[in-house]
């Protein structure tokens, strides 16, 4: 396969050049304009012009004599196969941009009250897909369709009404490095020597990784004369789980996505060996791009999650993209973090609450073009998929 480029004041012009070269056997993989007219790129396979060249018919006695070809070093074949890709992939981004630059600009003729619609919720973080279905959903659009947006959005949020900390039992923080899981952990550990002894509390920690970690756990411990306990392996953690089966609240801080943490998460929260019930908590930061959270969450999908816990709300930029994760995902939420302070920067959701912040970081989002823009390259997507 040869893949050559063919440069012509106009498309009639750069057409002829490719027939007069390769005749109609040529097949043109992309066409574009340049500053003096159009680029054309074209491929023609030469084993295919020099059969039609010199048919053998099959039953005819003649034998075309033996030629001796130049043999192409092995890698070239491959290296036009990469190009021929390329050029391909290439065909398709730019059909896929002209195709949802068509649907986007058809519905804004056709439908410009729910293309309005699809844009205030883009400009709050929420996934194209969310979005187009909120719209979609409403019987009629008229001046109460923002609010009946809101009111759908709240009834579908999943949140774990029961408090933690009073429910108590075996609770396990797992979620990526750098979260804010031991922060987190400090900070329920702390509330909850508030309103109960510390001899009904106990920490464990399984991140053997991170020195600092462990120290910054211990720190925190000491204050409220708690105890912390270092688990290494699946053993030592059943073995300390049933030696603390009296304390009223046992909090496990994990070490991150590392296979060996879920696999140990998943292998005590099945059940066996004697441990009945571990609560695994996802805890996710808000300031995560959505991709990278549904990501995250289906990694984690591993282990049995109970729900999730928001850290370092204060610094997102926007937060339709984590009620989309909820919503799409099921996933209730339990607890907001919105800061450093321990134990005072942490919150109970409340859904109307939430929903409040939302349109409040949406109003002073500038990425809302970008969000505009995932949201017409998914039409066009769609559309070529389809084709």
């Amino acid at each position: 396969m040869k893949i050559k480029r063919y440069f012509a004041a106009n498309m009639r012009q750069a057409m002829n050049l490719v027939r007069q070269e390769h005749g109609d056997d040529a097949v043109i993989l992309s066409t574009k304009d340049v500053e003096d007219g159009v680029e054309v790129v074209a491929a023609l396979d030469p084993e295919m012009t020099e059969q039609k060249q010199n048919p053998n018919p099959v039953g005819s006695s003649y034998k075309s004599p033996e030629m001796t070809r130049s043999v192409e070093p092995p890698g070239a074949n491959q290296q036009d196969i990469a190009a021929m890709a390329g050029e391909l992939k290439a065909v398709r981004a730019m059909l896929e941009n002209q195709l949802s630059g068509l649907a986007w600009g058809q519905s804004e003729q056709t439908e410009p009250e729910r293309v309005e619609l699809i844009k205030r919720l883009l400009k709050l973080g929420f996934g194209w897909r969310l979005s187009e279905q909120l719209v979609n959903d409403l019987p009629v659009v008229n001046t109460q369709a923002w609010a009946s947006i809101l009111a759908s959005i709240e009834e579908q949020i999943p949140v774990d009404h029961r408090d933690i900390l009073e429910h108590g039992g075996i609770v396990a923080l797992v979620g990526p490095t750098g979260v804010g899981k031991t922060t987190t952990i400090a900070k329920m550990a702390s509330r909850f020597v508030m309103r109960n002894s510390p001899s009904e509390l106990a920490l464990i920690t399984t991140d053997c990784y991170k020195i600092g970690a462990q120290a910054q756990l211990k720190t925190f411990a000491e204050l409220i004369n708690v105890p912390v306990y270092v688990a290494e392996n699946q053993g030592e953690l059943v073995a300390l789980l049933s030696s603390l089966a009296h304390k009223k609240l046992v909090l496990i801080d994990t070490a991150g996505m590392s296979q060996r943490d879920l696999q140990l998460s998943q292998q005590v929260t099945s059940g066996h060996n004697g441990i009945t019930t571990v609560r695994n908590y996802l805890v996710m930061s808000a300031a995560t791009q959505l991709s990278v959270m549904k990501d995250i969450v289906q990694s984690f999908n591993q282990v049995v999650l109970k729900g999730c816990i928001l850290t370092k709300v204060d610094e997102a930029l926007q937060l339709g993209n984590v009620l989309t994760v909820l919503i799409e995902d099921q996933l209730p939420i339990s607890y907001l973090s919105n800061g450093q302070r321990v134990p005072e920067d942490l919150e109970l959701v409340r859904k109307r609450e939430l929903i409040d912040r939302t349109i409040v970081l949406g109003q002073q989002n500038k990425n809302a073009n970008e969000n505009e823009r995932a949201y017409r390259l998914g039409m066009g997507k769609e559309i070529s998929d389809a084709q």
